[in-house]
């Protein structure tokens, strides 16, 4: 519940940190405004448009990661820890937050050792259902550790671990009543903002048939939509990439969803209580995908597919089943409170209470 925000003024500077939960940030960063609270906010990390457009002040910090599958990029990521470990002490130092909230990744990492420190109190938030492997570090500087799931719980210190939900898209719970239009089945397949080539190919194949029974929606992702254009039917609608906003409607009216299983993506569909079909990628630390596929399988909203086993047909047999069953899947879901629509409020909560003990 929201506190009065008259007699608990939030006057303070809060640094947010992370370089991959942009949405999370929003989400939080929202609710903040929409209280109105008297809170400079400030974000260390990679850039993200969609944070500068709302009034946060930016502060870069490449600070490169432990990749879990070696690439290309594995070599020059690890050179970029040690260049920026001293960085983001100064950065720190310059911004002097009363508070720090950290997002995960190797640059909440950084910036949670160092804010411990300087004696800059900590909260690290874990979206997914697992833990991330900079969050299991952060933990030990973190005064308050915040998680999405119950499942979240064995990784933490229990006594200052408390579970909140995952922030979402405050258009998405705006919506949710919204219904969309089930004469014909819309389909949404994605693979994110940067596609997935494994979802990309398994799906080709199968178009033409899925285009005589349903509309597709097809999210491509980045550099990968000219594959595609020879597709030429009024039932399929193909593009790269999107805004939050517009990746939010495009959720919103569709009914069915095939798509990976990050965490924001199982908590967005979660809420909205969309039939999917989830995909994940195998090799996220402590295999942090799969779980969260298993929390919206267990709630019935969703089928999983072993990327390695991954097949147009085994696709397409999938849909059909998961269309079959739609009615019932909807059904059964009704009754299904999702903790992600209360997690912005209670993280602000949390925020102004830290803040105020320290100005005590």
């Amino acid at each position: 519940m929201q506190r009065n925000k008259q007699s608990l003024p939030l006057r303070g500077k809060l640094l947010l940190a992370g370089s991959h939960a942009g949405s999370t940030a929003i989400a939080v960063i929202e609710e903040i405004r929409k209280r109105n609270l008297n809170c400079e906010i400030h974000w260390l990390g990679m850039e993200y448009d969609n944070l500068l457009k709302i009034g946060v002040i930016f502060h870069h910090l490449d600070s490169g990661k432990i990749e879990n599958k070696a690439t290309k990029h594995t070599i020059p990521s690890l050179f970029k820890i040690p260049l920026s470990f001293y960085k983001c002490r100064k950065l720190l130092k310059e911004i002097n937050p009363d508070l720090v909230l950290s997002f995960g990744s190797a640059a909440g990492a950084l910036v949670s050792f160092w804010a411990n420190m300087l004696k800059i109190p900590v909260i690290i938030h874990e979206q997914t259902a697992t833990a991330g492997r900079a969050n299991i570090f952060s933990s030990y500087f973190a005064k308050l550790v915040l998680i999405s799931r119950e499942s979240s719980f064995p990784f933490f210190n229990k006594h200052k671990t408390n579970l909140v939900g995952n922030p979402i898209n405050n258009y998405i719970i705006r919506s949710i009543k919204e219904k969309p239009n089930t004469k014909v089945k819309t389909i949404l397949i994605t693979g994110g903002s940067r596609g997935s080539t494994w979802i990309n190919n398994a799906v080709k194949p199968i178009i033409p048939s899925l285009l005589e029974k349903y509309y597709l929606i097809h999210q491509t992702g980045k550099g990968k939509l000219e594959e595609f254009s020879e597709i030429k039917d009024d039932k399929y609608f193909a593009f790269e990439q999107a805004n939050p906003k517009n990746m939010a409607e495009i959720l919103i009216k569709s009914d069915i969803v095939i798509a990976r299983a990050g965490a924001n993506t199982v908590s967005e569909l979660t809420v909205l209580k969309k039939p999917s079909i989830l995909i994940p990628i195998p090799w996220t630390y402590n295999d942090e995908q799969t779980e969260n596929a298993k929390y919206m399988k267990n709630l019935g909203l969703a089928r999983i597919l072993v990327q390695k086993e991954l097949t147009a047909q085994k696709l397409l047999s999938e849909i059909n089943k998961l269309v079959n069953n739609y009615s019932a899947i909807v059904k059964n879901s009704i009754d299904i409170v999702s903790p992600d629509l209360m997690a912005s409020e209670k993280i602000v909560d949390i925020l102004e209470d830290e803040i105020q003990k320290t100005k005590i």
